[in-house]
C-alpha cells in the first residue's frame, strides 16, 4: 500500500429515518396504528419498552451470536441444530434455531409463550387465544462483527411467475423471461393488493421485529406495498439474470444510490416494527452498530390440512426435531408445534437440512445436525477420500 493511501472508510449511515410516533402510544391494535400500517406499510410500537424481558433477551441474544462466531465452529453450542445465515466471512447475521435446546437459551421460548406476549397477540388479532395458534418460529437478527453486510432490495412476496412462495433450497423464479412480463406482474400485483387488504382486516396473526438494543438496520420505501412500482424500482427489483435474458426494463439505478423515499426504521430497545413484507425493503448492518433484534410472532391455525406433508424449507427443517417440541414450556405450544409439523417432512439431502457452513464441515468428516444415516454417510465418504488422498 502506498504511504498516502487512506485506510479509513466512512461508516455507512442511512440518509433518513422513521422513528416511533407518540400518537401510537396506546397499546395493542388501535385504529391509529392499523391505519398507519395500512397506509405506509409499517408501524412502530412501544408496548415492550418497559418489559423486564428485554434485558433478559438482550443478553441471551448476545451470547448466542458470539457462540455462533465462525472461530467457535461447534465448540460453544452445536449451531448445526439450527440454521445460521452467514456472510462471506462466515459471520452470523440471522440466527434461526435459538429456541432449540442445543442453544441453551430457554428465555426465547419462555417469552414467546409468556402472558405479556400473548396479551399483545390477542389485542392485535381480534382476541386470538393460545388454543387457536399454530407454530411460528423465531429468529435473531445480528450484525457481522468485522464487515459491512447489506441485502439486496426486495419484496417478501413473489411478484413474478405463478406467485408461489420462495423455497430456499431450490429457488424457482418462473419459467423464464415470460414470468417477468408486465402482464404477469400485474396479475400477481392484483392478488398482492387483495391479500394486503385481507391481512389488515382479518389479522390472523402478527409478527414483529422486536429490538433488544437500538436498531436502525431495516430500511424500506414506505407506501411501496400499496402502489405499482416505478420504472426505477423495477430496475432495482428485477434479477440480473432476467435482464440478461431480455426482460424489458429502464436502466436507472447505479446499484448504490438511495432509493427515492427510502427510510431506515429506527427502533429503541423495546420498540418493535410491524410491517407489510410487500413493501420494498432491505437490511444494512455495519460492525460499529450492534444489531440484536428478535423476529417473533404467532399465527391462527387454519384447521387440519388434507394435503400430503411437503419437504420443509431448509431454513425451517431444524424445527422438526422433536427436541424442539419438548423444549416448549407449555402444552398449548406443543400442540401448536404439532399442527405445523403435520404439514412438513424432512428432506433427504444435505441441502434440504443445512447451511453451506454446516455442509462444508459435514463433508470434511464431521457428523453434525440430525446425525442420521445421511450425515454419517457423507462424513464417512469425506474421511475415506482423505485417506485415499
Amino acid at each position: 500500500m502506498e504511504a498516502n493511501e487512506s485506510q479509513t472508510q466512512e461508516t455507512y449511515r442511512a440518509t433518513s429515518f422513521a422513528d416511533f410516533n407518540p400518537e401510537h402510544s396506546a397499546p395493542g391494535g388501535t385504529p391509529e396504528r392499523l391505519e398507519h400500517l395500512k397506509e405506509h406499510g409499517y408501524v412502530i410500537i412501544n408496548d415492550f419498552v418497559d418489559s423486564p424481558w428485554i434485558p433478559i433477551l438482550r443478553e441471551a441474544g448476545r451470547r448466542v451470536t458470539q457462540a455462533c462466531a465462525p472461530e467457535n465452529k461447534y465448540d460453544v453450542i452445536d449451531c448445526s441444530k439450527g440454521f445460521i445465515h452467514r456472510t462471506g466471512e462466515e459471520q452470523p447475521w440471522a440466527l434461526r434455531g435459538i429456541i432449540h435446546p442445543a442453544f441453551g437459551e430457554p428465555s426465547f421460548n419462555e417469552f414467546h409463550g409468556s402472558t405479556e406476549f400473548l396479551d399483545f397477540v390477542a389485542s392485535w388479532c381480534h382476541g386470538l387465544q393460545p388454543e387457536d395458534l399454530t407454530f411460528r418460529g423465531t429468529l435473531l437478527w445480528a450484525n457481522p462483527r468485522t464487515h459491512e453486510n447489506k441485502l439486496g432490495w426486495h419484496r417478501d412476496t413473489t411478484w413474478w411467475g405463478t406467485g408461489k412462495g420462495y423455497f430456499a433450497q431450490k429457488e424457482v423464479r418462473g419459467d423464464g423471461p415470460e414470468a417477468y412480463s408486465e402482464e404477469v406482474e400485474r396479475i400477481r400485483w392484483k392478488e398482492i393488493q387483495e391479500n394486503n387488504e385481507k391481512s389488515i382486516k382479518e389479522r390472523n396473526g402478527v409478527s414483529m421485529f422486536l429490538a433488544l438494543t437500538d436498531d436502525e438496520c431495516h430500511e424500506m420505501v414506505p407506501g411501496s406495498h400499496n402502489r405499482w412500482r416505478t420504472p426505477y424500482e423495477h430496475d432495482v427489483l428485477l434479477p440480473k439474470s432476467m435482464k440478461d435474458q431480455g426482460v424489458p426494463y429502464t436502466p436507472s439505478w447505479n446499484g448504490t444510490d438511495p432509493l427515492p423515499g427510502q427510510v431506515a426504521i429506527r427502533l429503541r430497545a423495546g420498540e418493535a416494527l410491524i410491517r407489510n413484507g410487500t413493501a420494498i425493503h432491505t437490511g444494512h448492518c455495519v460492525p460499529e452498530r450492534e444489531r440484536n433484534t428478535l423476529s417473533i410472532g404467532w399465527s391462527k391455525w387454519g384447521g387440519e390440512s388434507t394435503d400430503e406433508p411437503s419437504v420443509a424449507d431448509v431454513r425451517h427443517a431444524w424445527q422438526l426435531d422433536p427436541a424442539v417440541r419438548e423444549a416448549l414450556p407449555h402444552e398449548w405450544m406443543k400442540i401448536a408445534w404439532d399442527r405445523w409439523a403435520a404439514t412438513q417432512k424432512l428432506g433427504d439431502t444435505l441441502e434440504d437440512r443445512y447451511t453451506g457452513f454446516d455442509i462444508k464441515h459435514i463433508r470434511s468428516g464431521m457428523v453434525l445436525g440430525w446425525r442420521g444415516e445421511l450425515e454419517k454417510k457423507a462424513a464417512e465418504e469425506a474421511s475415506e477420500n482423505k485417506e485415499e488422498g
